[in-house]
């Protein structure tokens, strides 16, 4: 009797155990299905490890307003941050892992224009879409676009565009070029040197580095002994705190009647750099002060939450993949892949950067860019003036006939 209580008991616990185990699923898969999961990827070494914090609160500070406003086609975003070293293998780990593990739908986050071809690959097998915000090289919406890739950030040539409009009236004939040894730094030299060319001008020292350069020293002297009349730079992060630094030093900059960056002196760097890049002129997707109400008020909401930090340009990129992600999401009313990849394909909507367009042909994002000169602000701290705002459909090229979707 007492052993046919026991039974009973147990068979008792069992049921409520299993009916609670069973109502936790249930509850998890319809909080799964309620989510769209965004991988974002995140690089923690090297020169780009700085931009990390930006971008982790460029990414929280979108979804947190997108679902403050009820989500996108009744779901509610929800990033998943992975961290990887820079490196194409684990990119593509990193990608995988947010994908089969975390269930994401898009990817997006930081990487290089020699990162992006292994994440393109992999893209169809994963079912993901893949939203840029970083990498630069033309051919990853030419030669090598993917219908499941699209890019929010400038391409090399939308950026040599805006500096084409800009040089046409400064009157620097010759240029010097220093840039990073990968495949940014080489394809922003060679279209430098094409844009300089077709100008009427000339190109004379052409000095690439290796990612991670700590002494300049060489390069610096190379420079400095016969300058141009221009300096084109092409340095990123950490590298580019050194540079304007150790050329300081010798300067270098005060050699040349002009110093033109290219994600050379941007707002993750510049705090570092000082006054040792005052006067050069640099390429900018976004600065606070950019015109039209979404920017404003990102700007606005960006300092109230963060301690009245403004937001960078990479901030700015990486919060309007967020917003053409749940855009797109409204537009198909779906989280079906290829709804999503037809809603993206030719969307044209308003957004932080202003009114853009995600080309259908090759899924470039035209957007505005602007030229800023460095200057000491208001505040008494070196910051941008904004000298040539250029309209997105006015710098960006012709889809490459190269591009197959």
């Amino acid at each position: 009797m007492k052993e046919a209580s026991i039974a009973r008991a147990f068979s008792a616990l069992r049921t409520v155990t299993i009916g609670t185990a069973t109502a936790l699923a249930m509850t998890t898969a319809a909080l799964a299905q309620d989510t769209v999961k965004i991988g974002v990827l995140l690089i923690d070494s090297g020169p780009l490890a700085g931009l990390k914090d930006t971008q982790v609160k460029a990414v929280n500070l979108a979804i947190e307003q997108i679902n403050a406003a009820g989500g996108a086609a009744g779901k509610k975003l929800e990033a998943t941050f992975i961290s990887y070293p820079g490196t194409p293998d684990t990119a593509v780990d990193g990608a995988t892992r947010a994908v089969q593990k975390d269930g994401a739908m898009f990817i997006t986050g930081m990487d290089t224009s020699a990162v992006t071809p292994a994440l393109q690959a992999k893209l169809p097998a994963l079912k993901v879409l893949m939203l840029e915000v970083m990498a630069n090289a033309d051919g990853l919406t030419g030669k090598n676009c993917s219908p499941n890739y699209f890019r929010v950030n400038a391409n090399d040539s939308m950026i040599m565009g805006a500096f084409r409009e800009f040089l046409k009236d400064q009157g620097i004939k010759k240029w010097d070029i220093l840039a990073v040894d990968y495949a940014a730094g080489r394809d922003s030299a060679d279209k430098f040197k094409g844009l300089v060319t077709s100008q009427g001008g000339t190109v004379g020292k052409v000095l690439f580095s290796p990612s991670g350069t700590p002494d300049f020293g060489a390069k610096i002297s190379e420079l400095g002994a016969d300058p141009a009349d221009g300096l084109f730079v092409t340095i990123f992060g950490s590298d580019a705190i050194n540079l304007a630094k150790q050329q300081q030093q010798f300067g270098l900059f005060k050699k040349y009647k002009m110093v033109l960056g290219n994600s050379f002196v941007i707002p993750q760097t510049l705090p570092a750099q000082g006054e040792t890049v005052l006067g050069v002129y640099q390429n900018i997707g976004f600065v606070a002060g950019f015109p039209g109400a979404q920017a404003e008020a990102f700007v606005k909401a960006y300092k109230e939450k963060y301690n009245g930090e403004l937001p960078p340009y990479t901030s700015a990129d990486q919060y309007a993949a967020i917003e053409l992600m749940a855009a797109a999401l409204r537009k198909a009313n779906s989280t079906d892949i290829n709804a999503v990849r037809a809603a993206l394909s030719g969307l044209k909507t308003e957004t932080v950067l202003g009114d853009v367009e995600v080309r259908a042909g090759d899924h470039q994002t035209a957007r505005r860019m602007a030229i800023s000169q460095i200057a000491i602000g208001a505040d008494g701290k070196p910051g941008y003036q904004i000298k040539k705002l250029e309209p997105g459909q006015d710098i960006i090229p012709p889809v490459d006939p190269a591009c197959k979707m």
